[in-house]
């Protein structure tokens, strides 16, 4: 009778374990990585854009890797590709044909993609979707940093067709916040492939809702980021970390343009509130000198490495000058401080290309000694709300 119980007990257990299979089976591993490229050539660059997308198709979307657009074009720029001139989301799939797009997608009609929201929906469409370990979603378009003066249009996914209407910084915080809390973390990276974005004030503004900033000091080639490559890259080994990405796309970019002066950085934007905070204090301390004449540090500035925006200068390189024309050593005892954290920031270090640019270490700032300081754009920003710099720049008398 002992056998009999014995036997009839292990049955018993035999036949949870076996249920236990079936009523929790196994979860199906989700892809390591989703790439959301939002891309808007509604506007002079469509050329471009529908270059990038065939770069994109080269590679392709894989079970690890997803590789997901949203596509707005412009009339009269380019006429191939059935010249279709509205808004689409394409799942990238594999083809070698360099001219014609022939990925899958879905027909949006008309968006304005200098709606902060357009963003939003395009970013919740693909998380849900095609959900993933981790997320690099990359901004395509014109950049121009933190501003939109009359002079120089600015700010980032200008959308000719919607009035040239753009995404500001502050509405860029808005949508990568709606984003990050959707995936219920901080985005992976952030990638602006546009130009002049790589700004202390850019980096600041989102630092709260990405870990990683990849984008330009300098203007950027039309072509941008050669996506066949990165994408590669990626496919090849879909377990790559984010920092390591990051590092790839800024080498890749940075080698893909051999003849011409280009900067590509990747920041960690973890560092951002110390670097602030650095600032501020400068500021304050070029505000109290009473030893170094305020013109110095307008030379400082007017000498520091500059891009296409002569307003926007290396941060690393105008602590350098600093040094130079201070003769306060706690202003200068900041500014070393400052450029340590810099450093510490940058992911990677080999992130130009070009004697022109040859002075720049990842991040630039805005100091107005070329145009007039435009105080009322450059308050709303969080930089600016949180720091002295501001204040800084109109003691100087710009």
């Amino acid at each position: 009778m002992k056998y009999k119980n014995a036997i009839i007990f292990v049955l018993i257990i035999l036949s949870i374990s076996l249920s236990g299979c079936f009523i929790n089976p196994s979860i199906p591993n989700i892809p390591e990585w989703t790439v959301m490229i939002y891309l808007d050539a509604d506007n002079n660059l469509e050329s471009a854009g529908i270059d990038d997308m065939n770069e994109m198709e080269m590679v392709g979307s894989t079970v690890d890797v997803n590789i997901v657009v949203q596509a707005d074009r412009i009339p009269g720029y380019d006429i191939s590709n059935s010249n279709w001139t509205n808004t689409r989301r394409y799942y990238i799939t594999q083809d070698f044909d360099p001219f014609q797009i022939n990925s899958q997608f879905n027909n949006l009609g008309e968006l304005n993609m200098g709606d902060p929201q357009t963003l939003v929906d395009f970013a919740s469409w693909a998380i849900t979707e095609y959900p993933a370990e981790k997320y690099l979603l990359v901004i395509w378009n014109h950049g121009g940093g933190f501003r939109s003066p009359v002079y120089i249009a600015k700010d980032i996914a200008w959308d000719d067709t919607s009035g040239g209407d753009k995404i500001t910084m502050t509405e860029l915080e808005y949508a990568l916040s709606v984003i990050s809390a959707q995936m219920g973390k901080n985005i992976d990276i952030v990638g602006m492939d546009a130009c002049l974005m790589a700004m202390s004030e850019v980096a600041y503004q989102i630092k709260n809702h990405a870990d990683i900033l990849v984008a330009s000091e300098e203007n950027e080639p039309s072509d941008g980021w050669p996506y066949d490559t990165i994408l590669s890259q990626l496919v090849a080994n879909p377990t790559t970390s984010p920092e390591q990405l990051a590092t790839d796309i800024v080498y890749k970019y940075i080698y893909s343009y051999p003849f011409y002066d280009v900067t590509q950085s990747a920041i960690n934007l973890s560092y951002m509130d110390d670097l602030a905070n650095q600032l501020s204090n400068l500021a304050l301390a070029i505000m109290s000198d009473t030893l170094t004449p305020k013109s110095f540090y307008i030379n400082a500035a007017y000498n520091s490495q500059y891009y296409g925006d002569p307003d926007f200068i290396d941060l690393y390189d105008f602590c350098s000058k600093v040094l130079i024309y201070s003769y306060n050593d706690q202003v200068k005892s900041i500014a070393l401080s400052t450029q340590q954290t810099l450093i510490s920031s940058v992911v990677i270090n080999s992130n130009y290309n070009g004697w022109s640019v040859s002075g720049s270490k990842g991040l630039s700032i805005y100091f107005p000694w070329y145009y007039a300081y435009n105080s009322s754009k450059y308050s709303s920003i969080n930089f600016a709300q949180d720091t002295f710099w501001d204040e800084m720049l109109l003691s100087l008398g710009l």
